[in-house]
């Protein structure tokens, strides 16, 4: 299995593999659920997406195609799966969900391991194939329903939607277009590595997926304001000035 480094080759498997667990995080319905719920401690959809890249990523760097043996065994990503979704959505798995995504992590990357890409590839069309059909439901209902909103018509005309003004949908329009770009280049069976890549590394769910900073919970009406601390002075009447400790943060599965 080659190194998760640019691919000089129309033919990467771990690049393949990449692209088979994008797939099958975004095809498993409880991961999908709570993103598209924003479930979790901190109930932002930014927050949501961002946990969900966070596991990706960690998942990547315990099965990172430097060996064939990769660094965390099933049991172990089974355990961590069923943590990760109740620590960072509240999610507590009982339909073993957690199991069947390990089992199909894994033997991923035992078949690309071997230069076999075959199921990989198979889990990236499945998913593809699903969200296709969601998206084109999707857009029969709102036509269904009547709202103003527009999409291209049978000749391929743009029509626009009244609500697209903002720059924030602007930009998840354009991500989720060259998304859709290079998942129909594999669903097509195009072999350009590019595509694949581009499918592996997109965002997970779609959009911006850096969480934005949370404020500090509102006073509660009859408690009054916490007196601010006095500054200590030293002895020529100066205030000391606090410095900060950098430190790290280890993020795991």
């Amino acid at each position: 299995m080659n190194t998760p480094t640019t691919p000089s080759t129309d033919n990467n498997p771990y690049i393949e593999f990449q692209a088979g667990v994008t797939a099958a995080l975004r095809s498993w319905s409880a991961l999908r659920t709570a993103v598209e719920q924003s479930w979790g401690p901190r109930g932002s959809a930014e927050a949501a997406a961002a946990a969900a890249e966070d596991l990706r990523s960690n998942i990547f760097a315990y099965f990172d195609g430097t060996s064939p043996n990769p660094k965390m065994k099933q049991d172990e990503l089974e355990d961590n799966l069923l943590d990760y979704m109740e620590d960072e959505f509240g999610v507590v798995l009982e339909d073993g969900s957690e199991r069947e995504v390990a089992d199909l992590i894994c033997r991923m990357y035992e078949l690309c391991g071997r230069g076999d890409v075959t199921l990989a590839r198979g889990v990236v069309q499945s998913a593809i194939k699903a969200e296709e059909a969601t998206r084109a439901s999707n857009v029969k209902s709102v036509f269904q329903c009547g709202e103003d909103i527009f999409y291209e018509d049978d000749d391929g005309d743009d029509m626009e939607d009244d609500d697209s003004d903002s720059e924030g949908e602007e930009d998840e329009g354009t991500t989720n277009a060259v998304h859709q770009e290079s998942s129909m280049q594999v669903m097509n069976g195009t072999t350009n590595i590019s595509a694949v890549q581009a499918y592996a590394l997109g965002a997970l769910f779609g959009g911006p997926t850096k969480p934005k900073k949370e404020s500090p919970p509102p006073r509660q009406l009859g408690v009054p304001e916490p007196e601010k601390p006095s500054p200590v002075l030293d002895d020529d009447g100066f205030a000391a000035v606090p410095t900060k400790k950098k430190g790290r943060n280890n993020g795991l599965i």
